[in-house]
């Protein structure tokens, strides 16, 4: 079966602005399509070429992470790499969470009165 005349699936297949206001750039894009209804046989063997991304950008700038699944060796790496991106991530993001905290916590300055 050749890959044109299979409809496209996806695991994972989200494009989303990271700010609260959509208005300012920040966006994360992760995609991973799903190739397990290709079969083995396929002579192309195409499901050694599903699409995998995951691009990160800012106001600024962009990263983009490659996830190669040729062989088992970059599967392993692969796996390894968005294991710990996935780590820090959530490290940084619980850290986040605990100076919300402190900060939300502390006394407000004074305002300063127009006179």
């Amino acid at each position: 079966m050749a890959r044109q005349n299979r409809r496209t699936k996806y695991h994972v297949r989200r494009r989303q602005f990271l700010n609260r206001d959509p208005e300012y750039p920040a966006f994360i894009v992760g995609v991973v399509e799903d190739t397990r209804d290709i079969p083995d046989d396929d002579t192309e063997q195409s499901w050694n070429w599903g699409e995998i991304e995951l691009n990160l950008g800012d106001c600024y700038r962009r990263v983009s992470f490659d996830f190669k699944m040729g062989n088992a060796h970059d599967r392993a790496n692969s796996l390894s790499k968005i294991n710990r991106i996935a780590e820090v991530v959530n490290a940084v993001r619980d850290a986040i969470e605990i100076e919300i905290d402190s900060r939300n916590e502390r006394p407000r300055p004074p305002r300063k009165s127009k006179e």
